[in-house]
């Protein structure tokens, strides 16, 4: 490294001296003129007006000597005295031009006055008066000369000030630009260097450095160059390497999966996707997805189906191996961030499995609705001659029997509806909606978990709030199956000596039942799930085993919304449950 190079800093402080230097002369030149200008002015009018004041001052005892009546306060003495004093002082602050001759004759004049035995004559007062306006005259004419050339001067001043800084300016810009030359130029052709793409692996070639600091840059860049060359040469090996990774991790993955880049081209298909297309991968890899050179049917479905438009999963059969096969396709864009999208991962899910085990359940549940048929006619009929004769019956029994038969009359509703609700959650339910007095209605399904809720040590509280009639557009079939679980839920939880507290309250836009208990309440992990169908919850009482199966909470949910509301579930605290069911409010 040539240690002799002046550095950058050395040059920029070696300007800037420059320029400090011409402001500093400037400066100087500046404080001189102003000092002169301001000592002399005001020193030489000083003087001017001090022989003007001892004209006044002689004037004034010539005028008392020759009038004594008019200056009483002066007498013949005093007056010769100040005339004295004045010329005096006169003659020795002589500064204009005849102003020496001025005094002379006055002091000629004077001496007369004075060695005379005789009184001064008039000429004697007059001749004085003219040698005193004379000298009045000519340190007049001194201090207005001194006040134009003192004006000239500062004319002057200020105009070679202007002119030294323009120079000076001028001087300032052109090293400031002489410096920025040195400065950018270097750098603007490393600049171009760079910007020039060089090839890598070649020697990078760079302006010769004329400081310290760019030698430093030149030399580090070139070392830099050197090392990316180096790390290219690394990262063509790991980019191969990691690319054998990934086809490998493709290969093993049971999905079948295709990548199409952004011209259309398949850069990748994996063992599954081959044996789904029925072609060798030569023919696949590299050619145009639209255009591979096969008639196979699974490939016309394909291409029919994969494309950029996909944006949700979709459902497709295909073949394979002689067998029929349901398979969930969708698409991921691989995306750059700035480039944006890349290429478009196409996955086909077997779900062939999946299907086949809800056609067994639906299976089931059709066997298992038309098993129970048979045994809720029964079951009916007993309930219907029971209750034609509970008046036989002692009256203790007669609420027992009420209940039965409301109970049988539920499980039927909820037997025909099973079925649909289990099968499919997107099916619209169809409801009977009828205007209902949900405060009266309300307390009628509450009243047979009474009895149920006395057997486990628990009390049922039912609470009315806002209007005296609160109205509700209900299908009374169905939405009864709501309050049923939801109570008969909170009352398996709820500890003994506790109570569940249902609240009907109307609002100004909604009707709100609130369903609330003291148990243990539901996990967060558990919310996100418990409206699914067949939900095994995590939550275990000394009443209610860990691992409940059920469809309470997706019918709650499922009737709710089709009566165009919504259900929400909180914690209480310190401990409990609470559901809340918000209705809209019916029109007149």
């Amino acid at each position: 490294m040539k240690t002799s190079l002046p550095s950058l800093r050395r040059k920029i402080l070696q300007s800037l001296w420059l320029i400090v230097l011409l402001y500093v002369v400037l400066g100087v030149f500046l404080l001189v003129s102003v000092q002169i200008a301001s000592r002399t002015s005001p020193r030489m009018i000083h003087v001017n007006y001090d022989s003007i004041a001892a004209a006044d001052q002689m004037r004034e005892a010539v005028g008392a000597l020759k009038n004594p009546t008019s200056y009483p306060n002066l007498s013949n003495q005093s007056a010769k005295v100040q005339f004295d004093k004045a010329l005096t002082f006169e003659e020795g602050n002589i500064t204009e031009p005849n102003e020496k001759e001025i005094a002379q004759s006055l002091r000629q004049s004077w001496s007369t006055i004075k060695l005379s035995t005789v009184p001064p004559t008039e000429e004697m007062f007059l001749k004085i008066n003219q040698d005193l306006r004379h000298l009045v005259d000519v340190n007049e004419k001194g201090m207005f000369s001194l006040a134009q050339g003192n004006e000239q001067l500062s004319r002057r001043v200020l105009v070679g000030t202007i002119a030294f800084f323009l120079l000076s300016l001028i001087a300032s810009l052109l090293v400031a630009d002489g410096l920025a030359m040195r400065i950018s130029m270097p750098l603007k052709n490393i600049a171009e260097a760079l910007h020039r793409r060089p090839v890598v692996g070649k020697k990078l070639k760079l302006v010769e450095a004329n400081t310290l600091e760019l030698l430093i840059l030149t030399n580090e860049l070139t070392r830099m160059w050197e090392r990316v060359t180096q790390s290219e040469r690394v990262n063509v090996r790991e980019i191969i390497e990691q690319k054998s990774k990934l086809e490998s991790v493709l290969e093993a993955a049971e999905d079948a999966l295709l990548v199409v880049d952004a011209n259309g081209v398949v850069s990748h298909a994996n063992n599954c996707m081959l044996h789904l297309l029925y072609i060798n991968t030569d023919y696949v890899i590299g050619k145009n997805w639209n255009d591979l050179p096969t008639t196979n049917e699974n490939y016309i479905k394909l291409r029919a189906l994969l494309n950029l438009d996909m944006s949700n999963s979709t459902e497709i059969e295909l073949l394979l191996n002689h067998s029929k096969k349901q398979y969930s396709a969708r698409a991921r864009p691989i995306s750059s961030p700035t480039d944006g999208v890349l290429a478009t991962l196409y996955l086909l899910h077997d779900i062939t499995e999946k299907r086949q085990k809800e056609r067994f359940r639906s299976e089931f549940i059709d066997m298992l609705s038309h098993e129970i048929k048979t045994p809720l006619q029964s079951l009916g009929t007993a309930t219907e001659y029971l209750n034609a004769q509970k008046h036989q019956l002692p009256e203790h029994m007669l609420p027992m029997i009420e209940t039965i038969v409301e109970d049988v009359d539920r499980i039927k509703g909820v037997a025909n509806e099973f079925v649909q609700v289990t099968q499919s959650h997107s099916k619209i339910m169809r409801l009977k909606l009828e205007m209902t007095p949900l405060n009266q209605v309300l307390p009628e399904w509450i009243k047979p978990f009474h009895i149920i809720a006395k057997d486990r040590n628990v009390r049922v509280v039912y609470v009315q709030e806002g209007s005296d009639i609160i109205w509700a557009n209900l299908d009374r079939v169905k939405f009864p199956w709501v309050i049923s679980n939801l109570v008969s839920n909170a009352i398996r939880f709820a500890p003994p000596g506790s109570e569940v507290t249902v609240v009907l309250t109307d609002l100004n836009e909604s009707v709100e039942i609130q369903v609330k208990d003291e148990g243990p309440g539901v996990t967060e992990e558990d919310q996100k799930r418990m409206y699914e169908p067949f939900f095994q919850s995590s939550i275990s009482t000394s009443s209610v085993a860990k691992g409940l199966f059920g469809i309470g909470l997706t019918i709650v949910k499922e009737v709710v919304e089709a009566h165009e509301g919504r259900i929400e579930y909180s914690l209480r605290k310190p401990q409990g449950s609470e559901f809340k069911i918000i209705l809209p409010v019916p029109t007149a």
